[in-house]
C-alpha cells in the first residue's frame, strides 16, 4: 500500500493544480509615447483586424479610444484574436502594429494583459 501512496499523491496534486486554473480573456494595454518618451495625451488608438476589408468582423474588434493622461488606452476581448493597432494624432496615422492576444489558462487572481508601446513623433 505504501508504494502506491506517493504516485497517487502526485496524481492528485497535479489534477488539483490543473483544476484551479481558469480561462482568462485577453486584455490589451497600449502606451503611446512621443520621441522624448513622454506620454501622449489624447492620441487616438484604433483597433481592427488585418486584411478584413472584405469580410464580416465582430463589432467589438473595431474600436477606438483616446489615450488618458498617462498615454494609455485599454481594450478587453472575449477570445483569442489577431489585431491591427494604429496610433493617430490629429487624424494622421503615426504608428501601427499587429498583436496576437490569446485566451490563456491562469491561476485565480492572475491577469492576462498584453502590454505594448507605440512611439509617435508629434
Amino acid at each position: 500500500m505504501k508504494k502506491y501512496t506517493l504516485p497517487l499523491l502526485i496524481i492528485f496534486l497535479s489534477a488539483f493544480g490543473i483544476a484551479c486554473k481558469k480561462e482568462k480573456s485577453p486584455e490589451l494595454e497600449i502606451t503611446v509615447l512621443d520621441f522624448d518618451s513622454a506620454p501622449v495625451r489624447g492620441a487616438i488608438v484604433v483597433t481592427s483586424v488585418p486584411g478584413s476589408n472584405q469580410g464580416v468582423v465582430n463589432p467589438q474588434v473595431l474600436d477606438s479610444i483616446r489615450t488618458d493622461d498617462f498615454g494609455k488606452a485599454f481594450f478587453k476581448y472575449d477570445n483569442t484574436i489577431l489585431l491591427r493597432v494604429e496610433a493617430r494624432y490629429n487624424q494622421v496615422l503615426l504608428d501601427s502594429l499587429d498583436v496576437l492576444l490569446e485566451t490563456k489558462r491562469k491561476k485565480k487572481g492572475d491577469d492576462n494583459i498584453y502590454e505594448r508601446t507605440m512611439r509617435i513623433d508629434i
